[in-house]
């Protein structure tokens, strides 16, 4: 398996445990709209920190493989995750919130399965 194949494989695992850590953050604190968010700052550090990885994670996914996930690809955490990582107060969680709808969608995880998938299938000595 090509080196970058494997990298992309481990990536896409971590942004589906994030995926999963942010549903299950959500369910913890009662989240269930952004003004449920804008009234939970332990919650907003959780899902900050979160959003944060995840950019960091997608900046490692090759961009073949990118291609492969449109609805996880499209989502702009870029901004986001600047602000949460270098201006935390000015991070507007309207925002946030509407980033992680986007990565908590269905076909988001199901087209980074599939993708990961398709990569072990390509290689199946390793």
């Amino acid at each position: 398996m090509k080196q970058s194949d494997k990298l992309d494989i481990i990536c896409i695992n971590k942004v589906l445990r994030y995926i999963k850590l942010i549903d299950e953050t959500y369910t913890m604190c009662g989240i269930r709209n952004k003004e449920d968010l804008l009234g939970n700052g332990v919650c907003q550090l959780a899902i900050a920190q979160a959003i944060t990885n995840i950019y960091e994670i997608k900046k490692k996914i090759s961009s073949d493989t990118l291609v492969k996930t449109p609805s996880f690809s499209k989502i702009l955490l870029k901004a986001a995750r600047n602000i949460a990582s270098h201006d935390y107060d000015s991070l507007d969680f309207k925002v946030v919130y509407a980033r992680t709808m986007q990565l908590l969608k269905c076909e988001v995880s199901s087209e980074l399965e599939a993708a990961k998938n398709e990569l072990r299938d390509n290689n199946p000595s390793d």
